[in-house]
């Protein structure tokens, strides 16, 4: 059997429900259940301890398990999310390579093993806790136990009424003194909800046909004068609130992008509310099966694409794909077709639009390499800087030490003239102590002048032990270079004059493209 140690943390105290971790601690305790040769062994807790703003080397709990990992207590270390481990770009990699490197096995509950098998598998350990630096203030499954909690126990948590619905004043008031919010089922938007489920599951509508037929018959949206569109179908067949589940982080929203979290990742109620069920459960899952089907044809028709579900019109945020075949590959904004009404005009070419997007990713995995130097040369520069303030500050005590003890083996011979033994014993005392320290201070040197030219040698050694990112992303294969695309891209909006690409950290880079006629001629 394989001895399991779980680590858990909250980086503030706010975070944690009654003074503990329960959504992470279920969650890891089920995983481990799961698997039949797996053992909990041990469990380490970390409460209001950052990731970002505390070292490894000042966290308890990671030095416990380095002990623990040494001392053969644990053969592998589970965490909820990856970044529970750290979030300094600089140290957490490291550690979870020495881990590896020692035969731990590294898991998270959500993103599987962290393996160091190749070179790629480097670069994507390097992203992860490069990127995760950056998002301290990420409304996320990471930093909203109580809340998930809560969703769990069936309390709606948002702001606002998803259609169909509407907020009303309920019995309950919360820790901070309000009155809490529940559901109450909005007849005339209960009408539409159930229209819809029937267009897809009796009539075999997609969900673009479904928006067309709304705005066609005139089927207004809560919103004035906003039509109907495929996202907002989608939203509302794949909400499980229609069935009665509370649910949570369906969506994870960066920088004002959203984008729509995987369904295992969901937090969902453990039990339906009836008094807002207003589609059954079985006809809603028929639904979610029918999308599930025509989104498993979509990956299939488009597997071999670099830019996937990545790209969007900048005017009317619809979805742009690729239409044609081969070199005549070109993008057209699906929102266009279905409506109209958008100001999408552009033509651009699949082949060239990728080309632009490659540029954009080897620049930025190079700044991975000024990173590393940077830290790398600040650190031990200040290391070097320190050996060499304490040899100048030895080499100046020597000078007067010498001085010191050349006077007092003159001062010997006139001393020897008077027979003044008592004198004698002091200067030979003095002399004594003298060669003493300087005997001290030419093997401190020696440590010194060995620490520097360590420290140099270091430096030179991780210089040319940091990867060519570029390189590894240039000879990856595409499903590895797909993966490497969505950790560092999250959208790409794309305007008549204009390619914008969205970073996900911590740059947005605006490449001006000229106007069509310009990028034709180009292409």
């Amino acid at each position: 059997m394989k001895k399991v140690g779980c680590l858990y943390r909250v980086s503030t105290y706010k975070q944690a429900y009654k003074n503990d971790i329960p959504v992470q601690k279920e969650a890891c305790r089920k995983f481990i259940k799961n698997k039949n040769d797996w053992i909990m062994e041990k469990e380490y807790v970390e409460l209001g301890v950052s990731g970002y703003k505390v070292s490894e080397k000042k966290r308890d709990a990671i030095q416990e398990i380095k002990q623990d990992v040494l001392d053969k207590k644990i053969d592998i270390l589970l965490v909820f999310m990856f970044d529970r481990i750290g979030r300094r770009e600089e140290e957490t990699p490291l550690v979870v390579r020495w881990l590896v490197d020692q035969g731990i096995e590294v898991w998270s509950v959500n993103e599987g093993q962290r393996t160091i098998n190749d070179r790629y598998d480097k670069l994507l350990n390097y992203i992860t806790y490069w990127q995760a630096e950056g998002e301290s203030e990420k409304i996320s499954i990471r930093a909203t136990e109580r809340k998930i909690q809560l969703t769990k126990d069936g309390i709606y948590m948002g702001y606002y009424a998803p259609y169909g619905y509407m907020l009303i004043n309920s019995d309950e008031i919360t820790k901070i003194g309000k009155i809490r919010k529940k559901l109450k089922i909005y007849p005339n938007e209960a009408k539409i909800i159930k229209l819809i489920f029937y267009l897809v599951i009796d009539l075999d509508y997609g969900t673009d046909k479904v928006a067309i037929y709304l705005n066609n018959h005139n089927i207004k949206r809560r919103k004035e004068n906003v039509k109907w569109d495929n996202g907002m179908i989608l939203e509302i067949v794949r909400n499980p609130i229609y069935k009665g589940y509370v649910s949570f982080h369906k969506r994870n929203k960066s920088k004002n992008i959203n984008t729509r979290n995987d369904r295992s990742k969901w937090i969902m109620a453990d039990k339906p509310n009836k008094e807002i069920i207003i589609i059954p459960e079985d006809r809603w899952n028929k639904a979610n099966d029918i999308l599930d089907k025509r989104s498993r044809k979509r990956k299939c028709e488009h597997r071999l694409r670099l830019l996937s579900g990545l790209t969007r019109c900048g005017y009317c945020k619809d979805y742009v794909v690729p239409m044609g075949k081969g070199k005549y590959t070109y993008m057209k904004c699906k929102g266009k077709q279905k409506i109209g009404y958008c100001e999408y005009n552009a033509n651009y070419r699949l082949d060239k639009l990728e080309e632009i997007v490659n540029s954009e990713i080897k620049e930025y995995l190079q700044t991975f390499k000024k990173i590393d130097l940077k830290n790398i040369l600040k650190n031990n520069n200040k290391k070097i800087n320190r050996r060499k303030e304490k040899l100048a500050q030895i080499k100046k005590e020597e000078v007067y030490l010498k001085k010191r003890l050349e006077e007092l083996k003159n001062k010997v011979a006139d001393v020897l003239m008077l027979n003044d033994f008592e004198l004698i014993n002091k200067i030979s005392f003095e002399i004594n102590k003298i060669e003493s320290l300087l005997n001290e201070y030419s093997i401190l040197k020696v440590k010194c002048d060995n620490e520097i030219l360590e420290y140099t040698r270091k430096i030179d050694s991780m210089k040319e032990s940091i990867p060519n990112w570029i390189k590894e992303y240039e000879i990856a294969y595409l499903d590895k270079k797909r993966v490497i695309v969505r950790k560092l891209i999250e959208k790409i909006y794309l305007y008549n004059d204009r390619i914008e690409i969205c970073i996900k950290y911590p740059i947005t880079k605006l490449i001006v493209k000229g106007n069509e006629e310009d990028y034709e001629k180009k292409s």
